[in-house]
């Protein structure tokens, strides 16, 4: 049985901020992406709030070999919307041109937080943490693996 598991990310009104933040600083391909006026167009019973036009109500990035969801509610209704700190997106290669390339992207945005700068460790070559202006933690690994 052939499947795939993609990470999504609900970001509370700023998923276009951050699709076109991916698309910058990751080189992220959009492949699919919906706004609350198109899906009202498609289905009139849609409803949303007032200057949420442009709200993404899904979408679907490349990003290197991978996809990402990304949209704007939480996927936990019973739960007010809070961004959490259990989760992060990690970004390897064997290639550390590769990571040092998207790394010194990343970090050239003025709101993007380096948590690890980029060195060596015990277990790779090459790691850093970033946090993106959404809050969505990004790990950076050289990776000497093949999984």
């Amino acid at each position: 049985m052939k499947f795939e598991v993609i990470p999504f990310l609900s970001l509370n009104g700023k998923a276009a901020a951050a699709i076109a933040f991916y698309e910058k600083y990751l080189g992220a391909k959009v492949l699919f992406k919906k706004n609350y006026k198109e899906m009202k167009e498609m289905n009139p019973h849609f409803s949303y709030e007032e200057g949420q036009d442009e709200y993404i109500t899904h979408s679907v990035l490349e990003i290197g070999a991978n996809k990402l969801m990304i949209a704007e509610e939480e996927m936990d209704s019973s739960r007010p919307w809070q961004l959490g700190n259990s989760s992060s997106l990690c970004i390897q290669s064997k290639d550390s041109n590769v990571i040092t390339s998207l790394y010194n992207s990343l970090v050239q945005h003025e709101k993007v937080t380096v948590l690890v700068p980029l060195k060596k460790n015990v277990f790779s070559p090459g790691y850093a943490i970033i946090r993106d202006p959404f809050g969505i933690v990004i790990q950076l690994c050289v990776t000497i693996h093949d999984f």
